[in-house]
């Protein structure tokens, strides 16, 4: 067994313990036992016979004033099932005494304590007995009648009604003190659980074990490795990225000095091998392209810019419009913008954004076939306090399993593998990294009509 099972169970052993201790300890100090109306009961007796019995036992120990000071705090439902006369045949509590009990007190004597009679529809007991002061009564007991229910147990009622403080003393013991053994526990797990989506959302810098200080059981150990783990993630992160900006960089030399030769070996092919030469140089532009995309991408998610310039969205979408207005008309696609807003300022840093949009029109006209459509809607929320920008196309879509892939890098679904039709998967990688520093989000969804839907969602300000 492990500490953490002993722990737990000896916790819960210690709370059961308290439980108990606190729950007689209050029984016994305000004389709430269970069973101080209950003893010798015999189950199949009248409930006004039991009662009668009870209150012999409880009475007759007691002065004539403490029989009173009870009977006075008893619950009022219950006090017209009962009477307690003395020497005079006057109840203590001054109450007109029914015919049955006229009847029956005759018959309850020193030399015969004990008689019953029957009153219509009811039983009645009665007991004489002898205080300890030395004052005699007789205690009369009523069983209900019809008009009260023929199934009432006069008892069981007292004693639900003795009971329930009982039960809410013992219900706020118990109560509180799980409370604070879920929050003890469960404190521990709720700091790995945000710490995990930290993670989730790219953030591998976060640590816990500083909030565990000053412990050594199985939770602090966890979460020593637990930040172990995301150091050597993160370190296992920053390193695979360097090695790809670094080999990019390396690239670049012998591509430029492959490009010069290229150039000059057309000048001097006349025209001999230009098809071998034009596939090579398309060679070295996809490669020249894929370095310059892998440059592009942050070495963090979270990035070192500080956001200190502005743009206006609306200025933006409009620029792009009139720039691919003839790549739309050359396929005769309807390209339109769609604004609710007249001037859209957001915080950026230099071109950032620009390249965002710019990538994801492209797409679109890329796959809008001939005569299809183009919309794109610019629009404020107020609550979020954001921009809103839809880019949606009528063309074949994604697979619904590949709407959030086609944000990673180097993705490409299945119609886009071929390099001429597809690309080579980094340009929506980039706007997804580009976006997250801004704060916005970016997602993608199938229309219903056909076509793809990309929103990109800009705050008007850095958020925190």
């Amino acid at each position: 067994m492990t500490r953490l099972y002993l722990k737990i169970f000896i916790t819960f052993w210690l709370i059961t313990a308290l439980i108990i201790v606190a729950t007689n300890v209050v029984v016994h100090w305000f004389d709430m036992t269970p069973d101080r109306m209950q003893r010798s009961i015999d189950r199949d007796e009248e409930p006004a016979k039991r009662l009668l019995f009870q209150m012999t036992g409880a009475a007759i120990n007691r002065n004539t004033e403490q029989v009173m000071q009870d009977m006075r705090s008893m619950p009022a439902w219950s006090t017209r099932f009962f009477y307690v006369v003395d020497k005079d045949n006057r109840d203590l509590l001054d109450r007109p005494l029914p015919p049955g009990v006229l009847v029956l007190l005759p018959k309850l004597t020193s030399r015969h304590p004990y008689d019953k009679v029957q009153d219509r529809n009811r039983k009645l007991f009665g007991r004489y007995i002898t205080l300890n002061d030395g004052n005699s009564v007789k205690l009369i007991t009523i069983s209900p009648g019809r008009d009260d229910g023929s199934d009432r147990d006069i008892l069981w009622e007292m004693f639900i009604e003795n009971i329930w403080p009982l039960l809410l003393v013992s219900i706020l013991i118990s109560g509180s003190a799980c409370f604070l053994l879920a929050r003890h526990f469960t404190r521990s797990l709720n700091t790995l659980q945000k710490a995990t989506q930290q993670i989730a959302r790219g953030d591998l810098s976060v640590r816990v074990s500083k909030q565990f200080s000053g412990r050594n059981d199985e939770i602090a150990a966890l979460g020593r490795d637990f930040d172990h783990m995301t150091e050597r993630l993160e370190k296992a992160m920053l390193e695979q990225k360097r090695l790809i900006k670094d080999v990019s960089h390396e690239l670049r030399s012998p591509l430029a000095r492959l490009q010069i030769a290229l150039g000059l070996a057309q000048q001097r092919s006349n025209g001999s091998v230009d098809k071998e030469l034009e596939r090579i140089k398309q060679a070295a532009d996809y490669l020249n392209n894929v370095i310059s995309d892998i440059l592009a991408l942050p070495v963090l998610d979270n990035g070192e810019w500080e956001l200190d310039d502005a743009l206006d969205i609306q200025v933006l979408l409009e620029t792009l419009q009139e720039n691919y207005r003839q790549d739309a008309e050359d396929k005769h696609i309807d390209l339109k913008l769609n604004s609710t807003v007249d001037e859209a300022l957001v915080q950026t840093h230099g071109n950032m954004l620009i390249g965002v949009f710019e990538n994801v029109l492209r797409n679109a006209l890329h796959y809008t076939p001939y005569g299809g459509r183009i919309t794109i809607d610019l629009h404020y929320l107020a609550n979020d306090q954001e921009y809103i920008v839809h880019i949606c196309d009528s063309g074949p879509g994604v697979p619904e399993e590949a709407l959030e892939d086609i944000f990673e890098p180097f993705f490409r679904t299945d119609q886009a593998r071929d390099r001429e039709s597809g690309g080579y998967g980094l340009g929506l990688a980039i706007a997804q990294r580009t976006v997250a520093l801004h704060k916005g989000k970016i997602s993608a969804r199938n229309l219903i009509d056909g076509g793809l839907c990309v929103s990109v969602q800009i705050p008007t300000e850095k958020k925190s």
